[in-house]
């Protein structure tokens, strides 16, 4: 099950990446014309906004199945001290947390939002914030790993 999960977790990743820069593109543009916010538009911010979420699930699925976070389970204080395993099992699960809210309240700021320029704004801000929170913490080092086949 571990490895179903990473393998779906890691491909993922770059769909929601392409969602991403697709989106902020479209709310920068939109952000600064005078272009009405079709269904279109609406489709890829919730296509993004949903890949974000099942991806939130993936990874809790990943998070209690993963050796890292049986190690940090246990009580040790020493994963704090250990890099790579601090960032496994706290850095990097808190900030995607963090990052998957940014979102989903920026898509929800966009849907009240009352003009179809301040939709654009409101997820181009929100977006973006998620997205470089998710930027900063995906395992680049690990280039080795973000293939995984």
């Amino acid at each position: 099950m571990y490895e179903i999960l990473l393998y779906t977790h890691s491909w993922l990743r770059w769909v929601i990446l392409i969602l991403a820069v697709i989106t902020i593109y479209k709310s920068f543009v939109g952000s600064k014309g005078n272009i009405p916010y079709s269904k279109g538009d609406n489709a890829i911010a919730s296509a993004f906004v949903g890949c974000i979420h099942l991806m939130f699930l993936l990874g809790l699925g990943l998070y209690f199945t993963s050796p890292y976070a049986f190690n940090a389970f246990g009580g040790d204080v020493s994963v704090m001290k250990n890099a790579t395993l601090r960032f496994w099992a706290v850095e990097h699960i808190f900030v995607m947390i963090a990052a998957v809210a940014v979102i989903t309240i920026g898509k929800a700021k966009a849907k009240r939002a009352a003009t179809d320029q301040e939709k654009f704004k409101k997820q181009l801000i929100f977006f973006a914030i998620g997205l470089a929170l998710i930027l900063s913490r995906i395992p680049w080092g690990e280039t080795a790993r973000l293939f995984r086949f």
